[in-house]
């Protein structure tokens, strides 16, 4: 008898390691943490705080959950222990190398939202779709104000 060749069979429809996250080009305003204090009398260095400034607004938060946030506020830990050691002197490589990594993750540039497979859209672009996959029955589906709504009843 002759071999068996197995045949590629395509993937599911709406498969997430090929199709994109559209999200909302809107600056994040719901719930989120706040940096926690730092013992003693520390004080979160200024380039952290506006750090966390920056990320906490990025539109694509809407996504994420309490673990998220919490691996962001690690990540702002590991950023505030890198200032310390940079304003003493020393750079560690593989801290740097760690808060890159921790960054891509949480996809807090273009180029790290494009491996996410993350776009910002025009809001109106993006509702209209929400719109159409709705109507046409496709998945659970809702508009970002009510994702928002949700996600303020749930915090």
């Amino acid at each position: 008898m002759g071999e068996v060749i197995e045949m590629a069979r395509p993937g599911p429809v709406g498969n997430p390691k090929t199709d994109w996250i559209d999200v909302p080009d809107v600056p994040y305003d719901g719930p989120h943490p706040k940096l926690p204090k730092l013992p003693g009398k520390q004080k979160w260095f200024p380039q952290v705080e506006a750090w966390w400034e920056q990320l906490v607004q990025m539109p694509h938060c809407v996504l994420w959950s309490p673990s998220d946030w919490v691996f962001a506020i690690e990540t702002a830990y590991m950023k505030q222990d890198w200032w310390l050691e940079y304003f003493g002197g020393v750079v560690h490589s593989t801290k740097s190398t760690e808060i890159r990594r921790r960054e891509d993750q949480m996809g807090t540039t273009v180029e790290a939202r494009r491996k996410l497979r993350i776009r910002y859209v025009p809001a109106e672009k993006a509702e209209e779709k929400a719109s159409q996959q709705q109507a046409a029955g496709q998945g659970n589906v809702v508009s970002m104000q009510e994702r928002r709504r949700r996600i303020a009843e749930a915090g």
